[in-house]
C-alpha cells in the first residue's frame, strides 16, 4: 500500500479531445471560369501576399494563376461590336422619331389653316357666295388632313416604343459586356490573403472547370495562413457544455512528443461534426479550436495533436490522489463515517470516500 500525505492547494478539471493541427485561415483557390492554366508562378512553401494598395508604393497582389483568356477575349469583342450595332440602331430610331415628330408639326400647321379655310366656307355658304361643291371641297381636305394627322400620331407612338425597346436593348448589350469583362477579369487570380502555398492540384496545361450545383469545380491550390495554428479538436457531447472560449489548455503533438504547447479556446461549434461523428461509430462530436503558441517551432497542418482543456480551477482545496477516492456502499460504512454524511447521502446506495491512515 502507498501513502502520501493531504495536502492544500488549487485543483484543475480538465476536458481531454482528440484533434488535428490546421491553419487558422486557409483558402482553397478555385476557378470561375473553364479554361487552360498558362502560368503557375508560385510553388508549394513559396510566400504570397493579398496586397497593400495603401502602402507607398501600393503593393500589388501575388499572381497565383494565369489562364488561358482568347476564348473570353473574344466573346467581350463580340460582345462590344454588337454593342456598337444597337448603338447605331439606336441613333437611327432617334432620328426616325425627330423626323416623324416634323412631319407632325407640318400637319398640325396645315391642318389648322384647312380648318380656318373650311370655317369661311362654312360662312360662305351658309350666304349663298359659294357652292356647296366648293364646301364639301374645303371639309374633304380637313378630314383628310385630321386622317393623317391620327396616323402620324400612331406611327410616333410605335416610333417611341421603339426607341424604348432599343434603350432596353441597348443596356442589354451593356450588360454583355460588363459579364464578359467579368469573366476575362478571372483569367488572372490573385492571392486572397497574406500567407503560404500548401498545396498545388493542378499544373500547366491542364483545363480547370468552374464549380455548378452538381459538380463542385477544380481546386488549383491552396493558401494558408501559417502564422497561426490551430487544433480542430472533437470534443465528446458529455464535455462540450464544459467548454468555453477564452479557457487555457495544454496540446500535445505527437510530432514533439516531448515538448507541450499552451494554446487557448477560441471557438466552439453549435452544432455537431457530422464527419466526426460518423467516424467514430455515431458518438457524438463537436468542433473546438485551440489556437496553439508554437514558439516559432515549425507545427505542420495536418499533424496530430491531443488537447486538454482547463475548464475548471478549485483554489485552496484538500487534495489527495485519485486512487485514494473509491466509491462503497453506504450501509458498509463504518458508523463514525455514517455518521459525517448527509441526509440525501444517506439515501443513497453508494458514496464516495477516501481511505486514511
Amino acid at each position: 500500500v502507498r501513502t502520501e500525505k493531504a495536502t492544500v492547494g488549487d485543483l484543475t478539471e480538465f476536458v481531454s479531445a482528440p484533434g488535428e493541427v490546421e491553419a487558422r485561415k486557409s483558402v482553397e483557390i478555385s476557378a470561375k471560369v473553364s479554361a487552360r492554366v498558362l502560368q503557375l508562378p508560385y510553388h508549394e512553401g513559396d510566400t504570397v501576399t493579398a496586397g497593400d494598395p495603401t502602402a507607398n508604393p501600393p503593393v500589388p497582389a501575388s499572381v497565383l494563376v494565369r489562364l488561358d483568356s482568347k476564348d473570353l477575349e473574344s466573346q467581350l469583342a463580340a460582345a462590344q461590336a454588337s454593342y456598337n450595332a444597337q448603338a447605331a440602331q439606336l441613333e437611327a430610331d432617334k432620328a426616325r422619331l425627330a423626323s416623324q415628330q416634323a412631319d407632325l408639326t407640318r400637319i398640325d400647321a396645315t391642318l389648322e389653316q384647312a380648318s380656318k379655310d373650311f370655317s369661311r366656307q362654312k360662312g360662305l355658304l351658309e350666304s349663298h357666295d359659294i357652292s356647296e361643291q366648293t364646301y364639301d371641297q374645303a371639309k374633304v381636305r380637313v378630314d383628310e388632313l385630321t386622317a393623317q394627322r391620327e396616323s402620324m400620331l400612331e406611327n410616333i407612338k410605335a416610333a417611341e416604343n421603339s426607341l424604348l425597346s432599343a434603350r432596353h436593348q441597348l443596356e442589354a448589350a451593356q450588360a454583355r459586356i460588363d459579364q464578359a469583362k467579368d469573366a476575362l477579369s478571372y483569367t488572372t487570380i490573385v492571392s486572397p490573403i497574406d500567407g503560404t502555398v500548401t498545396r498545388i492540384n493542378a499544373e500547366v496545361g491542364e483545363m480547370v472547370v468552374y464549380g455548378t450545383m452538381n459538380n463542385p469545380g477544380t481546386v488549383i491550390m491552396e493558401v494558408a495562413d501559417l502564422s497561426q495554428m490551430i487544433v480542430a479538436a472533437q470534443a465528446d457531447e458529455m464535455d462540450i457544455a464544459k467548454i468555453k472560449v477564452g479557457q487555457k489548455a495544454r496540446v500535445h503533438i505527437q510530432a514533439y512528443p516531448e515538448v507541450v504547447f499552451d494554446g487557448e479556446v477560441i471557438s466552439t461549434a453549435l452544432a455537431q461534426s457530422m464527419t466526426a461523428t460518423a467516424q467514430r461509430g455515431g458518438v457524438k462530436f463537436y468542433r473546438t479550436e485551440v489556437l496553439i503558441d508554437t514558439n516559432d517551432m515549425t507545427v505542420c497542418s495536418g499533424f496530430n495533436a491531443d488537447v486538454d482543456i482547463e475548464t475548471t480551477t478549485y483554489k485552496d482545496v484538500i487534495k489527495v490522489p485519485s486512487q485514494a477516492i473509491l466509491s462503497r456502499e453506504v450501509e458498509s460504512l463504518p458508523k463514525e463515517a455514517k455518521e459525517k454524511l448527509t441526509a440525501e447521502e444517506k439515501k443513497k446506495t453508494y458514496t464516495t470516500v477516501v481511505f486514511r491512515v
